[in-house]
């Protein structure tokens, strides 16, 4: 059935829950509500997945890192969060080894990586509980250095003693699977809009009560009425919340941006780490010293990730560039032998992320690192608002299940269990997402603006079909794109050369971004 932009849905009616924010965490939330029986409207100003969820490198992390923190908690929800998303959308999610190298020095030692594999497979003896047999994960093991540099001969040899292999999970396609969450939660039942901009909140005698939005696609305003209302907006909650409450609990005007890379070719069959320094930046949220980055093998590319900076209002533009341009320089210093000429540089991605507490100055300097929940009746004395953020696309759904338990809470009902790590999402077949010959059929255009709420270009060629991470791609291509989107939407030839411009910014114009 897939989805159709109806915002006449909206009025008289109350819903049990407005959800705020169509990421990933919110469409996770929208999805378990309504699974629930819960009756729900989700808005965002952007696009589905548009923003903080733009940015992936497409790793389903097991939590390996959280063993070398003692936080097993956090390795566990991990492992079971990985299973689940492979369990219910074995369509967009895959098994994925990834290496990184053994050197001499005892840190990176295979003395030290042996154990924690043998720890981990432990930890996580029951992750493929009812999953496909293409889907299973494998045991980790180490390798032999012959084999370490077969698998990426890029490796600085000096000191290798070999690699460390353990298998996750890739999604094949991120903006499709928080599409796929959408879709499900409207198939039973939800109404979604995108472009739709929440002005304010609506609170009355206390309690929250819905918002007023305005349909940017139309200008119109209009309020959506819900007994309970979570905020799911990213680094956008503070504006969202902003003349609602009385504190300032919500950090005000600092996030991070966060940038990926994307070249020509396939570096290697496993994703591969990759130890770098920071660079000394100041306003790097990662923090200094030595971390890793990543490259990814993604459909005859590799994504290359990920830089971070922190954001105070300036030029966007500026930093991606800058991020891009430091991003190419580290993978060139960690892998001396990488080749990496601008042509080799077909694209970046980037994305908003939040930032937890501030520094002495009341600036936030550092990513949050765990989801947080806010039940803004017991903070704020608004009570029906719940406010959250996550951090991980991997454990989203988990944090939506946490949520929805508190909405029922709110709503003064028993909760009936969650389901959603087993119950399957609504996933187009392969066939109807995958396109890498550069070029999308009349077909493709039609479903994703008539099912699939597509109303800009970039909604159909970065977010419905995966045209936009082809290295092929070209300026006629999304030439014939717009003209196949203007037959459905009505634009003229300028609105859609502006379209095309739209595109070519999110997708990295590289040529205004030196790489050498």
């Amino acid at each position: 059935m897939g989805m159709r932009r109806d915002l006449s849905r909206f009025r008289d009616t109350t819903f049990d829950l407005l959800v705020i924010g169509a990421g990933i965490q919110g469409a996770s939330i929208a999805w378990d509500a309504c699974l629930r029986g819960l009756s729900v409207a989700v808005v965002d100003r952007g696009d589905f997945g548009a923003a903080t969820s733009a940015n992936s490198l497409g790793i389903v992390h097991g939590g390996l890192r959280y063993l070398a923190r003692g936080d097993l908690p956090r390795m566990v929800e991990s492992i079971q969060e990985r299973s689940a998303l492979l369990r219910i959308a074995p369509e967009l999610v895959e098994p994925l080894p990834v290496l990184v190298p053994t050197y001499r020095d005892l840190a990176r030692s295979r003395l030290v990586m042996h154990p924690a594999l043998v720890v981990n497979d432990l930890i996580s003896v029951r992750r493929n509980r009812g999953l496909r047999a293409d889907r299973v994960i494998q045991p980790g093991r180490l390798v032999s250095r012959k084999e370490c540099l077969r698998l990426f001969p890029l490796f600085e040899a000096k000191g290798l003693t070999g690699g460390a292999l353990w298998y996750d999970a890739r999604m094949r396609h991120p903006e499709r699977l928080t599409l796929s969450f959408v879709r499900s939660a409207a198939e039973r039942g939800a109404v979604p809009a995108n472009y739709v901009r929440v002005d304010r909140l609506l609170v009355r005698g206390g309690r929250a009560e819905g918002a007023l939005v305005t349909d940017l696609n139309q200008g119109t305003q209009f309020q959506v009425k819900a007994r309970v209302v979570v905020v799911a907006a990213g680094p956008w909650t503070s504006e969202v919340l902003a003349g609602t409450l009385a504190s300032g609990r919500v950090i005000q005007g600092a996030r991070a941006l966060a940038v990926n890379v994307r070249i020509d070719g396939v570096l290697s069959p496993a994703a591969v780490g990759v130890q770098v320094r920071n660079g000394g930046r100041d306003d790097d949220p990662v923090g200094g010293g030595n971390r890793f980055l990543f490259a990814v093998p993604y459909d005859g590319s590799t994504l290359l990730g990920t830089w971070y900076a922190v954001d105070y209002g300036g030029n966007p533009h500026s930093l991606i560039t800058d991020g891009v341009r430091h991003l190419v320089q580290q993978f060139k210093q960690a892998c001396p032998k990488l080749e990496l000429p601008a042509a080799r540089v077909i694209g970046y991605q980037w994305g908003w992320l939040p930032l937890k507490s501030g520094n002495e100055r009341g600036r936030a300097t550092a990513l949050a690192e765990r989801h947080r929940i806010i039940d803004h009746g017991k903070s704020d004395n608004v009570r029906h608002l719940l406010s959250v953020e996550g951090v991980k696309y991997t454990t989203a759904r988990k944090v939506a299940e946490r949520v929805v338990d508190r909405v029922f809470g709110d709503l003064g009902r028993p909760s009936p269990p969650c389901r959603t790590d087993v119950v399957p999402l609504d996933v187009l077949g392969e066939d109807a997402l995958i396109r890498t010959g550069g070029h999308l059929a009349r077909a493709d255009v039609q479903r994703a603006v008539q099912e699939e709420m597509a109303l800009k270009l970039s909604d159909i060629v970065l977010r419905r079909t995966t045209l936009g991470t082809t290295a092929s791609l070209t300026r006629q291509a999304l030439a014939e794109t717009a003209q196949l989107a203007a037959a459905e939407l009505g634009w003229d030839a300028m609105r859609q050369e502006t379209e095309i411009e739209e595109v070519l910014r999110h997708r990295g114009a590289l040529h205004e971004v030196p790489v050498a």
